[in-house]
Formats: C-alpha cells, structure tokens, sequence
C-alpha cells in the first residue's frame, strides 16, 4: 500500500528546505479514520448519481442494418432529366427513446467517393473538385441537435451537416414504422429533407443545375438489447 507520510518524508529529505507542509497537513494524514468515512460517502454519492442518470435515460442503443439501408440524393437540371444517387459506404449510430424522444440521438457519417450516380464516367466528374470534392473531403457527416415528435408516425430532425467542410444546420422530417412481429426490435425509417448547395459552397452549374438538393434516408434499426 502507498505510505502518504513516508513519501511525504522522503520528497522533505529530497527537497530540504524548500519543501513546507501545511499546518494541516498533518491532521490530514493523521485522521484516516476521518478520511476514510468521507471517501466511502462520497464514493457512495457517485454511486446513487450513477444509478439515478441510468434509471432517467432509458434511451436505447440501435445498430444500423446495412443491407436494408439507403443514402440517396436527386437533383434537377435544365434540358436534363432528373439525376439519381446514393452513398454505399457509411456507418451510423441511433439512441432511441421512444417515450421522451427528445432524448433521441443520430449520427451518420458517409464516405464521399462512394457517390454512385449511374456511370464510371460522371461518377468521377461528381468527385471532382468541382462538385464532392473528395479529395479534400473524404466524409460528410450528420448529427442531431434536436428531435421532435410529430405524431404517431412521424418526426422532426434537426442537427447539423457537415459537407465540404461547412456545417450547417438541416431539418429532416422522417417516417416511423415498428414491425409488431419483431416484438420491439426493429424500426424502419425514412427521413427526407431538402439542402442548398450553394450553403455549403458547391456553386458549379447554378442556376442550370438546381441549387436544391433533395435528399432520402432509408434504414432500418435493430436493437442492441
């Protein structure tokens, strides 16, 4: 076990005269029985906080499930039609509290080369520095501020996008089903929500390429428990 006094004793011998105790020192040291009753309160308060902030955050871990989950992406275009595309790498965590969903949580982080538009060819032209730019940013990420409920069926979520190194706030509206069969261990979502581009200072091809950027999230959650 640490000895405090012959340490304390042993630092004096070394240091000499430079070294001072306070006058209290000594009834520090010399009162364990005093000290241990307060260690084993104060031990004993961090343990009940602990316990009480479990009992008060019932929010539930999730794992994302890959084969059933979607980042996709449209935009408009003069003379064009309707450009399609997703994401295929990306990793995502959900805390879920289903009675206070205020208390709910996501992040989604998603690899920026992974962009599938449909051709090798403008796969490469959409992370070129003119647009994605993924040389220079290889993620996007999402996180949640705020998560409101709707109705039965339906949320609200705001949180902040990271897209070419600039964050800015965005607001999702997204669709809840729970599948009764899976007994509690499976939600399936889709949020959907609109973006500027220019926000985020992609200006290549406005105004003949939209600035608006629509986006979809298709995933379904399973439960950690």
């Amino acid at each position: 076990m640490f000895d405090v006094p012959q340490a304390c004793s042993g630092i004096e011998a070394h240091l000499g005269d430079r070294f001072v105790r306070p006058p209290a020192f000594y009834g520090m040291i010399m009162d364990r029985s005093t000290v241990a009753r307060r260690l084993g309160v104060f031990c004993l308060s961090v343990f009940l906080c602990c316990v009480e902030a479990q009992a008060a955050t019932p929010a539930q871990g999730w794992r994302i499930d890959e084969a059933q989950t979607s980042i996709g992406f449209t935009i408009d275009a003069v003379g064009f039609p309707t450009t399609h595309g997703h994401f295929a790498h990306y990793r995502g965590r959900l805390l879920i509290d289903f009675d206070r969903p205020a208390k709910s949580y996501t992040t989604f982080t998603v690899d920026a080369a992974s962009v599938d538009v449909g051709s090798a060819s403008f796969n490469d032209f959409v992370k070129s520095s003119v647009l994605l730019d993924v040389e220079r940013f290889p993620t996007m990420s999402f996180a949640s501020t705020q998560v409101e409920k709707v109705d039965a069926h339906t949320a609200r979520v705001t949180g902040n996008l990271t897209l070419l190194g600039v964050t800015k706030p965005i607001t999702l509206t997204v669709d809840v089903a729970t599948d009764p069969a899976a007994k509690g261990r499976t939600v399936a979502f889709v949020a959907k929500g609109r973006i500027q581009r220019s926000d985020f200072g992609m200006m290549f091809g406005i105004p003949l390429i939209d600035d608006a950027l629509e986006i979809t999230v298709k995933t379904r959650a399973l439960s950690d428990e």
